[in-house]
């Protein structure tokens, strides 16, 4: 019987990111998965899906697993992602998609503005952003947290940042979304060509800003990230610009889902919301229990290179791995028969994999922290009562989890 054979055999379970319920709750599917085939062969997404953090963290880690789909077989999801590139006529020039050591040298292009102190200059910025809005929602007695808060605040910062108008912020919600939504495997040809036309839109404005920037340079990133040199080596425009959108979507998608989610999950279990209200000291550790509790990254993709062994099966060169980061985050092997519990005082919180691992870990995680401490501080110290007004809806996903609407009412 061969690996996938195998795989399949288990039988009794499936990935099936159609499963009524899924959208709103996908860990109990990931705890059938991980208790009865952890390593599993998914007909649906033509790959491995694996669930248990040992074997997340195993891949993530490992140099010879690659993020590039040229070395993928061909399956029917591989060919019409490939083909979907080609008809796109946009070269993947993206941090994400890379191996070192294209991979490294962007990264060392790019990192500066990114690091804990840089990060840290910007708290008066996101603070001073985030009173304003807080000043205007606070008197309402009810909001839509997604819409009218942790939706548009990172797109604000990230627009500030780079030195972009404000009046361009509503677009690059728009934007980032539609970006967000190619990364689902499972996608209609139809939604893929409206999503690919937002992100051409967003390409073509974003190529109009680097140029505006090497005319006249700003006091903002986006013109340290022109001038960025590494000895004789500098980005090139399209380079440039895929970063940008990269940056935009991959430091907006975690704040918005730690702070909606993580707002639910606080909501639902109202200790733990009464504990960070009386210990807001304990609010840096939350948002990092809250990203590994129920934050954005449910999936990411690699390709193994060589035969590669994960658990009792072996994975042959070509295949597709889709690593489990929200099954991770939720293993009792790894965080204790609490794992399905909010604890906001969890010790090891901060060694979830939201944020990734090994050299693909996210440039802009400091940045996402920051904003998202800051954010989710002011909603749980300065509005009383909170309580949902509605039932919240969920972004139809698989792979970056988060809330279209989250109406609360307070006082």
């Amino acid at each position: 019987m061969g690996a996938h054979e195998a795989g399949m055999a288990a039988g009794s379970v499936r990935f099936d990111p159609f499963e009524p319920g899924f959208t709103a709750w996908p860990y109990d599917q990931y705890a059938r998965l991980r208790e009865h085939d952890p390593v599993h062969w998914s007909e649906v997404l033509e790959g491995w899906v694996l669930t248990r953090y040992d074997d997340a963290t195993a891949i993530l880690r490992d140099p010879q697993v690659s993020v590039e789909l040229q070395h993928a077989s061909p399956t029917r999801l591989v060919e019409l992602q490939r083909e979907r590139m080609r008809r796109n006529g946009r070269e993947s020039t993206t941090l994400v998609l890379l191996d070192d050591p294209d991979h490294a040298r962007l990264r060392r292009l790019l990192q500066r503005p990114f690091g804990p102190r840089p990060v840290e200059r910007l708290r008066a910025m996101v603070t001073e952003r985030v009173d304003a809005a807080m000043d205007e929602l606070a008197g309402r007695g009810r909001m839509d947290v997604i819409g009218d808060f942790a939706y548009p605040l990172p797109v604000g910062v990230f627009c500030e940042m780079f030195g972009i108008p404000d009046e361009a912020a509503p677009h690059f919600r728009t934007w980032t979304a539609a970006v967000a939504r190619t990364l689902d495997p499972v996608l209609d040809d139809a939604e893929h060509a409206r999503c690919i036309a937002l992100m051409d839109d967003m390409y073509a404005y974003l190529e109009d800003q680097v140029e505006v920037k090497r005319r006249d340079p700003g006091a903002d990133v986006m013109t340290e990230l022109v001038q960025a040199e590494e000895g004789d080596d500098r980005l090139s425009r399209s380079e440039l610009v895929g970063q940008l959108v990269t940056l935009y979507v991959a430091g907006h998608e975690p704040i918005t889902s730690v702070v909606g989610n993580g707002l639910l999950a606080l909501l639902r279990q109202p200790d733990q919301l009464d504990l960070l209200r009386r210990h807001p000291d304990l609010l840096g550790n939350a948002v990092h229990e809250l990203a590994r509790f129920d934050g954005p990254n449910q999936f990411v993709r690699r390709i193994a290179v060589q035969p590669t062994e994960v658990g009792d099966r072996e994975i042959a060169p070509g295949d597709i791995v889709y690593v489990g980061i929200g099954a991770a985050n939720h293993d009792p092997d790894r965080w204790g028969g609490d794992a399905a519990r909010v604890q906001v005082d969890r010790s090891d919180a901060p060694h979830h994999l939201q944020f990734g691992w090994g050299v693909h870990s996210c440039l802009g995680s400091h940045l996402a922290r920051l904003v998202s401490e800051i954010a989710l501080g002011a909603l749980v110290t300065r509005l009383d009562g909170i309580e949902l007004a509605g039932e919240p809806v969920w972004s139809e996903r698989m792979v970056l989890r988060g809330l279209q609407s989250l109406p609360i009412a307070y006082r």
